[in-house]
């Protein structure tokens, strides 16, 4: 037997075989380089490796596109300073480096300059070790959660706003006790006066009150006290008119351009005009010099999750543009707080209080702004399919006869309505709370003596208020008038009177052309 034929023939097996390992070896890791890519690439996030050093070793397509790059092999041997801008760089450098020296992983939110803009994401960082567990750089993964933390961000104001309602809402309850007395007696001082300068100085004065009573509504709309009292309106003239009221003898000049076919919205007209003249007027104070605002609306069409605090559904886009002195960034996640302002004679209630009625009217409101360039608020107003109300002519007088019960737990408002009504022709009876008055209408009832009406306070503290007290009459007589009156228009008696037995609502402070209205509205006489 040759034994070289059989060496050479076990030598050429043992080669053949160790190609064929070797070839299997090869795409065995020619398959798991492909999984791999696979599994990076279709992430859909941002992935990457890096040395100890800060150089990018591998990352995925998605993270090339967020530095505005086709190719990922563009970015190894890179670092985040070569990537991304300064501050931003150093946090991450500095975040790797806390990983390595720990050998453990963290989780982060961190911006992200993402395609030239400002995103937030969740990242996901670990150490990457060799096979004897040494440390040699680090790997992680980021995900973008810009809308979560915008929705977050909107449920903050939200609480916030929440929190101060009880106190804001107290405070402007009480003041408005106050004010509706002084706002009475003043009222009707001015009827009663023949003096002509006496009467130049009640308007004045009403007119200061009047401000005084705009500011507590301010502090109402963002409280508990602030629910919109809506109706389906036309945006066109409002807008106009109010813009300009605003700017009435300033030096700045307002440029319109309003789609004509603007879609009606059911809005509180006080509160959306209140909205706009906070924003014109900021607008103002933002360009000292002079200068000129743009207005635009027009009607637009949300998806889903297009704009995240707002439903799917039509909407009115307003859009107020100055060319003022612009807002700074690190100052634009608080210009919606309440009493946050940047002002030195601000009192830091207009943007919450804007906020505040955009958010219970449904819509939302954003704001663009640059140092030096300008601002820009965006107000969307849910938009309305329904017809037009037309308003009727306001009722300023009123006459009528008989007896009219007046509760309230404050003694100088209860006297200013007991003047007012009487003016016009009726006889006043006042009471404290609920129980008096119940007492008096059985006493009155048997003796069958007529009363009128009723204009009763809706709460009084320790005491029986007029939600109680008008569903006692009511077990007894359904047809008397009985009129609530309160400061918190936000109580669902206030928007819905007849739900709770009563006849119809009166918000205080109120004058007497708003007491003649509705009592003209509501008495046969």
């Amino acid at each position: 037997m040759d034994t070289r034929k059989t060496n050479q023939s076990t030598d050429e097996f043992s080669i053949e075989l160790a190609e064929s390992q070797r070839a299997a070896a090869i795409e065995a890791l020619r398959a798991r380089e492909s999984y791999l890519s696979a599994i990076i690439e279709n992430q859909p996030g941002l992935l990457w490796l890096k040395d100890r050093e800060g150089k990018f070793l591998a990352v995925n397509t998605q993270f090339a596109n967020s530095c505005g790059l086709d190719n990922p092999e563009l970015l190894v041997g890179k670092t985040d300073f070569n990537v991304w801008p300064r501050d931003l760089a150093e946090g991450y450098v500095a975040d790797d480096a806390r990983v390595m020296q720990s050998g453990k992983p963290c989780m982060v939110e961190e911006p992200i300059f993402d395609k030239g803009d400002i995103r937030w994401f969740e990242t996901f960082k670990a150490p990457l070790t060799d096979k004897q567990g040494k440390v040699i750089g680090t790997t992680g993964y980021s995900r973008d959660i810009t809308e979560r933390k915008r929705m977050q961000e909107e449920l903050q104001k939200a609480q916030k706003l929440e929190s101060l309602g009880v106190l804001a809402g107290g405070i402007a309850h009480d003041f408005n006790n106050l004010l509706a007395g002084i706002f009475g007696y003043i009222d009707l001082a001015r009827g009663a006066s023949k003096d002509a300068k006496a009467i130049g100085y009640l308007d004045t004065t009403i007119a200061s009150i009047n401000r005084a009573r705009a500011l507590t509504q301010q502090l109402l709309t963002f409280a508990k006290g602030g629910a919109p009292v809506q109706k389906i309106t036309p945006l066109i003239p409002f807008i106009q008119e109010t813009a300009q009221f605003a700017l009435s003898g300033s030096n700045i000049s307002c440029g319109f351009e309003l789609a004509g076919s603007l879609w009606p919205c059911n809005i509180d007209k006080n509160q959306i005009g209140q909205v706009i003249d906070n924003i014109v007027i900021n607008a103002q104070q933002a360009m000292p010099g002079g200068g000129s605002i743009e207005i635009t609306a027009q009607n637009i069409v949300r998806g889903e999750k297009e704009h995240p605090p707002l439903p799917k559904g039509k909407y009115v886009k307003v859009s107020i543009k100055d060319s003022g002195i612009g807002i700074a960034r690190e100052m634009m996640p608080r210009i919606f707080d309440p009493f946050y302002t940047t002002k030195t004679k601000g009192h830091g209630l207009g943007l919450a209080t804007c906020y505040s009625i955009i958010n219970r009217h449904g819509g939302a409101i954003d704001v663009e702004s640059e140092l030096g360039k300008g601002s820009t608020f965006h107000v969307y107003l849910p938009a309305s399919m329904e017809s037009v109300v037309a308003s009727e002519p306001a009722v300023v007088s009123h006459t009528g006869g008989g007896t009219i019960i007046v509760m309230d737990d404050e003694e100088v408002l209860r006297n200013a309505i007991r003047k007012m009504l009487e003016t016009m022709g009726y006889s006043v009876v006042c009471k404290n709370d609920g129980r008096e008055v119940l007492d008096f209408f059985a006493k009155e009832t048997k003796a069958n003596r007529a009363v009128a009406a009723m204009i009763l306070d809706l709460t009084v503290p320790g005491g029986c208020g007029g939600k109680e007290t008008v569903a006692q009459i009511r077990k007894s007589n359904g047809e008397i008038p009985v009129f609530v009156a309160s400061g918190y228009t936000d109580d669902p008696i206030m928007r819905n009177p007849a739900a709770y037995g009563f006849t119809a609502s009166l918000c205080k402070p109120f004058t007497m052309a708003e007491l003649s209205d509705m009592l003209n509205r509501n008495l046969k006489i």
